[in-house]
């Protein structure tokens, strides 16, 4: 039986955690995140959205007079809360 190593850095974890903790003791200076994104309409309902280095789409489905070729806002804003 061969046993595999996990991915995850749980050491690399905890210490990104507890720096945090300890930056969230000192108060909410060097806190404030902002985030932006530049959005862009493709066709019909098919969106592209350009968020830092990274470039996502968003599609409804052929249901809702989408061509369904991406994931839809509602299935990005589930799988986030799973982030």
């Amino acid at each position: 039986m061969t046993t595999t190593k996990s991915k995850i850095d749980r050491e690399m974890f905890r210490k990104a955690h507890k720096e945090q903790q300890e930056q969230a003791k000192k108060g909410p200076e060097g806190h404030t995140l902002v985030s932006r994104a530049v959005i862009r309409l493709i066709e019909n309902q098919l969106k592209e959205a350009r968020v830092g280095e990274y470039t996502i789409q968003c599609d409804e489905a052929k249901s809702r007079k989408g061509g369904g070729k991406a994931p839809s806002p509602l299935q990005y804003f589930v799988a986030a809360t799973g982030f």
